[in-house]
């Protein structure tokens, strides 16, 4: 009964693997990733990385510096990310290799965000 076991386990690990590579390194799974939003402290200035609008990792430091650049006055000067790193998202895996400064921002909720502005009297943001 053991090696049975062992051998299920391991087609089962074989099987997730190669799932997980087609997911990541094919273009099969370019469909299923999520666009990854991006925001100051307050929601002033905020990104989104669509994939099927040109929008792309590699245009966000460049986006959010030229707003700072055209916001000096801006207290808060950090990039946060709006999004969870989700590590049951297996086929968003390669993103967490390719791009792993992308989950060094610290992360901004919702809530903080209307939190902030609250405190700056600025209206409330509705989020999708």
């Amino acid at each position: 009964m053991k090696k049975k076991n062992i051998i299920r386990l391991l087609t089962f690990l074989s099987l997730f693997g190669l799932l997980v590579y087609f997911l990541n390194v094919t273009v099969i799974g370019y469909f299923l990733k999520r666009n990854y939003f991006y925001s100051n402290h307050n929601g002033a200035f905020f990104y989104s990385e669509d994939k099927l609008k040109g929008k792309s990792y590699e245009g966000r430091d460049r986006v959010f510096g030229s707003y700072l650049k055209n916001h000096p006055d801006t207290k808060d000067k950090q990039l946060y990310r709006r999004f969870r790193m989700d590590l049951w998202r297996f086929w968003e895996w390669g993103e967490l290799w390719y791009h792993p400064d992308r989950y060094d921002l610290p992360y901004i909720s919702e809530k903080e965000i209307n939190e902030n502005r609250k405190r700056e009297g600025l209206p409330p943001l509705k989020f999708d």
